[in-house]
């Protein structure tokens, strides 16, 4: 009796069962699809946070250009960027921090940077399951002093 268990025509029984097939294919397809789909929501917010910064970074930049003196280029950047991030449902104001100075090659050029780290987004926490390129997001513009 122990070896009908073992039978072909048992085994024969089981091969022709399809009954728990679905359950086992959604079982091995949905976490590739769900990683997919998780995957798709993080980098469509990345490069959303990135091309947002991008844009305060530029417009902070337009900005300066009208100061005269380096202090004054700081102030009308970080008065474009705080307009700028009081807007942005992406952005919270601390967690950008903003610096003006002179570019390190050319003297007659001076530089808006903006700094972000997205793990105040979330990012830090979903590194494991999916692969963010950087944490810390850094968008640099270069302007010309004195015009031409």
């Amino acid at each position: 009796m122990p070896y009908e268990l073992f039978s072909k025509r048992a085994f024969g029984r089981l091969a022709d069962d399809g009954s728990g097939t679905s359950a086992v294919e959604f079982a091995l397809v949905s976490p590739i699809l769900l990683m997919l789909v998780f995957g798709i929501i993080v980098y469509g917010l990345y490069f959303g946070a990135v091309h947002a910064l991008q844009q305060i970074t530029a417009e902070a930049a337009r900005s300066s250009v009208a100061g005269v003196s380096n202090n004054e280029r700081n102030l009308l950047a970080r008065q474009s960027v705080d307009r700028a991030l009081s807007d942005s449902m992406l952005f919270r104001k601390e967690d950008v921090s903003v610096a003006v100075g002179d570019d390190p090659v050319d003297p007659d050029i001076y530089m808006v940077t903006l700094t972000f780290d997205s793990r105040a987004m979330g990012f830090g926490s979903v590194s494991g399951l999916v692969p963010v390129p950087s944490v810390i997001l850094t968008r640099t513009m270069r302007v010309r002093r004195g015009g031409f």
